[in-house]
């Protein structure tokens, strides 16, 4: 039974992946229709419709120029245009004994002038935008799907920041955990698990913008994540096989960026909050000769590490801050004291010379 809920689990999430932005704009279709055939409904209604879903398919396409068409049309124009340019201006002026100067010396030290020169700041601006612009899609999307979000319902903003702090780390360490992964000597084994790790970071990615609009914290979207382990391995073990073929990191990061919206979308869509927990029955003696069914929850783990290791740093940090804190008010207090007892010398003083 737990295992033919892993394998539908897996199979739901492999698909939702793949074709639930699709039913997303589908049902925003639908939408649009039913409304255009409202003859009673009210303007302002169809106008903040019309608007929302404009705006969301602006930011598509916007994400998709800049990402799919600007950064990624500059490096294949630098790659296949203008080095073998390059380099047949430099075969033609060199002579045949220093040929080897330029595929050594040459052609490295161009393609580092003209990363730091160009694509690494278009690169960082529109890593930018692309946190803006997926924020947004997210937001505009759930709201058409679930109302209005529920995060500052529950929490107050300085919650909301220390949990997009400690979500940004738990994942920057987490990534870390999915390098070492390489490093198994068994090439079947290490390219598994690090595809079964970058499964679940692109699911978390993608389904965080949800579930923090549904006002869940960072250890309660984890602990859901790995209950449903089956669901998310399979919903992003989809964006984890497609980025496998960029080969470069810039290659990588442009097509994340480029197809990761989609992603979002199909996140919104899916109903992974009724996913129902990986359980298997477990027959027990209670000491009776009576047997009874125990249910036990299959967890998947692999965020413990880098959870425990993200609560250890913000402990560390949290306590060397109440340290400074507590030596500032020390020092402020002596401060207090020192000064009070300055102005009490003072004024005996002018007490003393009062009196004779």
């Amino acid at each position: 039974m737990a295992f033919k809920l892993c394998l539908l689990q897996f199979l739901n999430g492999f698909k939702d992946s793949l074709f639930g932005f699709i039913q997303f704009f589908q049902k925003q279709k639908a939408l649009k229709q039913r409304l255009a055939q409202l003859q009673n409904a009210k303007t302002s209604t169809k106008t903040n419709a019309q608007s929302s879903n404009d705006k969301l398919y602006q930011r598509l396409i916007q994400s998709c120029i800049l990402n799919g068409i600007f950064l990624l049309s500059c490096i294949l124009m630098f790659n296949f245009i203008l080095m073998p340019i390059l380099n047949a201006i430099a075969y033609k002026l060199i002579s045949e004994t220093y040929h080897n100067l330029i595929t050594d010396y040459l052609n490295p030290i161009i393609q580092v002038l003209f990363s730091f020169v160009w694509i690494l700041p278009v690169f960082l601006l529109s890593k930018i935008f692309n946190v803006l612009c997926h924020q947004e899609i997210a937001d505009i999307a759930y709201v058409q799907k679930y109302g209005k979000p529920q995060t500052f319902q529950k929490f107050t903003l300085s919650q909301v920041i220390a949990d997009t702090v400690f979500s940004c780390t738990l994942e920057l360490i987490f990534l870390v955990q999915s390098s070492f992964m390489n490093l198994i000597p068994i090439f079947w084994l290490n390219q598994i698990l690090c595809h079964v790790h970058l499964a679940f970071l692109y699911s978390l990615y993608a389904f965080e913008y949800k579930l923090c609009n549904m006002s869940w914290d960072i250890k309660k979207r984890i602990a859901f994540i790995e209950s449903r382990w089956a669901y998310f391995l399979g919903f992003g073990l989809s964006l984890s096989i497609i980025l496998s073929f960029a080969g470069s990191y810039i290659y990588c990061a442009t097509l994340f960026a480029s197809i990761f919206p989609a992603f979002i979308l199909s996140a919104i869509e899916a109903e992974s909050e009724n996913l129902s927990q990986i359980v298997y029955y477990k027959m027990e003696d209670d000491g009776n000769g009576v047997l009874n069914k125990k249910t036990i929850q299959v967890k998947l783990p692999l965020f413990k590490l880098s959870l425990y290791a993200t609560d250890l740093l913000f402990k560390i940090f949290s306590k060397k801050q109440t340290t400074k804190i507590n030596q500032q008010q020390t020092q402020n207090s002596n401060s207090t004291r020192s000064k009070d007892n300055f102005a009490a010398h003072v004024n005996s003083g002018f007490t003393i010379r009062k009196t004779n």
